[in-house]
């Protein structure tokens, strides 16, 4: 019997959110994830050790009416703060308590745009099994964030940019911690990683890219667009040292041209992105980049206090 699922003291618990969301979905999910603890005993013993309450929650989609309401309940914040997407699932922890929010539309959505993914099943186990890497990279809370974390927001807050502040902080937090989810991931099941992310870097061209950059420009301050380049810049080098970690050992002839594409790709996207930062920022900003090494993504508290060190420097602040 799972850890989490011992009789009189279930920590784990599944539950249908919308009757949108059948119960052949739901028995389905749930055999998923039962499958990615019982086949990683690993990821459950540390669950066990973060947390005493796992909720994982069966909507429709993320404009439910009941998303934010179920979150703060559960999580026992009344700040907490859904903003809704498109996204498949999200993952929110606080003292012990971990929430795993999946959304059945948006699934659907993601695996009929994959129309290359020959076994769905895998896909999805993949998301599923993310999400659970997620609640062992938060380590049962979340909102713990390091003394770096809490100046660059108060930065942001004293020049009254708090909003674009916090998408920044936000989107950076989330490319970092991918870097520990990633590497479990990639470990587990190296071969369905691969066929799920071989793409990343395809979904927006560099053209696409620079334009959008054209377009913030113009109604953007200077130094936010800057942050969101260096942001962006940052999340690509973090895939790409993942890609290039990859045990290709483990994998078939198939999915080792996959991964190549993944680094070729990868490789392509970061220097386009790098000219930008040289041709609007200047060599010194470029040469602060290429400074950095992987060790950085490692923890929150390193890469932030990295962060705070290289906004100031650059004056993106």
């Amino acid at each position: 019997m799972s850890v989490l699922r011992k009789r009189g003291k279930e920590k784990l618990r599944f539950r249908i959110m919308n009757k949108r969301v059948t119960n052949k979905e739901f028995k389905y999910l749930k055999r998923l994830f039962l499958e990615c603890l019982k086949e990683n005993s690993d990821v459950e013993e540390q669950l066990d050790s973060y947390y005493r309450h796992i909720q994982v929650c069966f909507f429709y989609e993320q404009t439910d009416p009941n998303v934010e309401k179920s979150l703060r309940e559960f999580l026992k914040d009344p700040d907490v703060i859904h903003h809704s997407g498109s996204s498949p699932a999200f993952t929110q922890s606080k003292k012990g308590f971990g929430c795993i929010m999946f959304f059945l539309k948006h699934l659907r959505d993601f695996t009929e745009k994959r129309n290359d993914v020959q076994n769905v099943e895998a896909y999805q186990k993949n998301g599923v099994f993310e999400e659970l890497c997620h609640l062992v990279e938060q380590k049962g809370d979340s909102s713990v964030h390091p003394k770096s974390y809490r100046i660059l927001w108060n930065l942001y807050r004293r020049i009254n940019r708090l909003e674009l502040g916090n998408e920044i902080i936000a989107r950076l937090d989330t490319d970092r911690n991918h870097y520990e989810v990633y590497l479990m991931m990639i470990e587990a099941y190296p071969k369905d990683w691969i066929e799920r992310y071989w793409k990343y870097f395809m979904k927006e061209t560099s053209d696409m890219y620079e334009q959008n950059y054209k377009q913030w420009k113009k109604s953007v301050p200077i130094y936010i667009v800057s942050a969101r380049l260096i942001t962006d810049t940052l999340r690509s080098i973090n895939v790409l040292f993942v890609a290039k970690k990859f045990p290709r050992e483990k994998l078939l002839e198939k999915q080792k041209k996959l991964l190549d594409t993944l680094i070729e790709t990868g490789e392509f996207d970061i220097e386009k992105k790098k000219s930008l930062i040289d041709r609007d920022m200047g060599s010194g900003a470029l040469s602060l980049i290429d400074s950095l090494n992987e060790s950085i993504f490692k923890t929150r508290d390193v890469f932030f206090a990295v962060i705070l060190d290289l906004w100031k420097s650059l004056r993106l602040i």
